[in-house]
């Protein structure tokens, strides 16, 4: 790299950590406001079960061969799938649970948050599909490149594309598909912020997304990790893009050795990147925290002008939209819920009636204890285990063709995504009827009332999972219809929102954020519409007394 490329990546870094400050800065306030909204406004479901409360033992323990990601050897290592989906592993199961005991950390092989991170069932596939990828960028013939590496049978990669890979082996296919299955779900479930504050939460996604688009990097990102990660990321991204593509085809000499610089270019990269976030966002949320409790007060002052201001452009926003969005609605909305609803409607019902079987089968073999604490060990397991519930999981297995094909008219849809929210709904919902159905035998104190207590809980699931069916269907169609929806709207927005922005009171304008009343009054139509066929095509006695706001 010579000293204009390194001065462009460090004008860019210094561009996108600048625009991110601001974009933050003030989504953070507008989180403020929202969140006074919504607790203005709080609403619940009618959910029957208890939930069970955060859970404190390991997901799930066990030996598993993995390769050191430097020597590339494999070695045997204990694994303990954390509650918050974290890793741990150790040389052995008697060195973890020793540590364990004495409440230590030290002595642990590593820690793996798997935030961002999926699994590839066929890692030399895997490996192929990236080295083809990798020699389309460096404009180069993929038949003349090095074949990569072959793993063995039985084995998986667990891959993120900028950060270390796992490559785990097995030792049988059903050890094979259970490892797999835990990795799938602690890798959509794993969350790696470092701040636990909603608002915080809420508003650095769209400090993020709105940072790329400021810089011209137009779409819907889907991205997991740590703040400095997914900022890292953003702008690794942006470089990419922008600067790399012309380093790749300056860099000399054969493939092996032009992918050898590729890599050192990147990790320097990397570096310098990493370098300029750290300190970056360490004081960005130094700043955000002194903020919050000054600020947080004197906005709660000036909630009932602010809501006032709101309520009465929304009035006047609804007036002007309608007459832009009913036509839209006709042609992007209306035509395709039926159907859709059509192709996707029983997988979920059918999991849920599986799991229901499942759980009366289960509390039918249970035999208790003296002390009943101590006999519900199976039952905790079974409500979270895939391979106790692989029959249920796998009727949502069944939407993948249909959801499929929808991409051919419908991009933006992601099958095993929206399958991997259906198994851990199943998952969920199950546990807290086991989870119920426990609390009942622990007050009740009498195993006699194992069977009656059962049917209880058993009506309280099917009135729950048809609750969460709705909402559930209601969430694949949203993400079917509102991207190719909102692009239709986006055009027309401009001309609605630009007259109605400039009649807010100069003092209430950074408190008031006209864009996103307009994205909730159209995502409110959108979901009405949802709604209207979702209960049309409900069975009797199902989705009785929905809530259609909180769906």
């Amino acid at each position: 790299m010579d000293a204009q490329l390194k001065q462009e990546i460090a004008d860019t870094i210094k561009k996108a950590v600048s625009i991110f400050t601001v974009q933050y800065t003030k989504a953070y306030l507008l989180a403020i406001v929202r969140m006074i909204k919504l607790e203005s406004k709080k609403q619940t479901i009618d959910w029957h079960l208890e939930s069970r409360p955060p859970k404190k033992d390991n997901l799930k323990e066990g030996y598993i061969t993995k390769e050191s990601v430097h020597l590339k050897k494999w070695n045997k290592r204990y694994f303990c799938f954390r509650p918050n989906y974290t890793i741990d592993y150790y040389d052995s199961d008697a060195l973890a649970h020793q540590l364990e005991e004495k409440g230590k950390e030290g002595k642990k092989r590593g820690t793996i948050n798997l935030s961002g991170y999926r699994v590839i069932e066929d890692p030399n596939q895997g490996a192929l599909v990236r080295l083809k990828r990798l020699a389309e960028k460096m404009g180069m013939d993929f038949s003349n490149l090095p074949k990569p590496k072959e793993y063995p049978p039985l084995t998986f990669e667990v891959h993120h594309d900028r950060r270390p890979c796992l490559f785990l082996k097995c030792e049988s296919k059903e050890e094979f598909d259970q490892w797999v299955a835990q990795f799938k779900t602690a890798c959509w479930n794993a969350r790696a912020f470092s701040w636990d504050d909603w608002c915080h939460q809420q508003a650095y996604p769209v400090a993020l997304r709105k940072t790329r688009w400021e810089m011209g990097r137009w779409g819907w990102w889907g991205s997991q990790g740590s703040e400095e990660q997914l900022l890292a990321e953003l702008i690794s991204d942006e470089l990419e893009y922008d600067i790399m593509g012309r380093l790749y085809y300056k860099l000399p000499g054969p493939w092996i050795v032009r992918n050898k610089l590729r890599n050192m270019a990147l990790a320097t990269i990397d570096s310098m990147v990493l370098a300029a976030v750290k300190p970056a966002w360490a004081g960005l949320r130094k700043a955000a925290e002194e903020l919050r409790p000054k600020i947080e007060p004197k906005i709660r002052e000036m909630t009932e002008p602010i809501f006032k201001a709101e309520n009465e452009i929304i009035g006047k926003m609804r007036e002007s939209v309608m007459s832009v969005l009913e036509p839209l609605l006709k042609e992007h909305v209306t035509p395709h819920l039926g159907k859709i609803v059509g192709v996707i409607k029983s997988p979920m019902r059918e999991a849920y009636s599986e799991s229901a079987n499942l759980f009366e089968e289960k509390i039918s073999k249970w035999t208790p204890k003296d002390d009943m604490s101590k006999s519900f060990r199976d039952l905790d397991y079974f409500a979270r285990s895939y391979w106790e519930l692989r029959t249920a999981l796998r009727k949502t297995d069944d939407m993948y063709e249909p959801l499929w094909l929808l991409r051919e008219i419908f991009s933006d849809i992601y099958p095993w995504g929206l399958i991997w929210k259906a198994h851990n709904d199943v998952y969920r919902h199950t546990d807290n009827a086991v989870y119920t159905w426990e609390q009942a035998m622990l007050k009740a104190g009498n195993p006699e009332l194992s069977e009656p207590l059962k049917r209880d809980v058993i009506i309280k699931y099917r009135h729950d999972t048809d609750l969460a069916t709705n909402m559930y269907y209601a969430k694949i169609l949203k993400k079917i219809i509102m991207p190719p929806f909102e692009a239709a709207v986006h055009p027309v927005a401009k001309h609605i929102i630009e007259p109605l922005a400039e009649a807010i009171p100069e003092p209430l304008r950074e408190f008031i954020d006209i864009k996103q009343m307009f994205e909730d009054l159209y995502k409110g139509i959108v979901k009405d519409s949802i709604q209207v066929v979702l209960r049309a095509d409900a069975p009797e006695d199902s989705f009785r007394n929905i809530a259609i706001t909180n769906a």
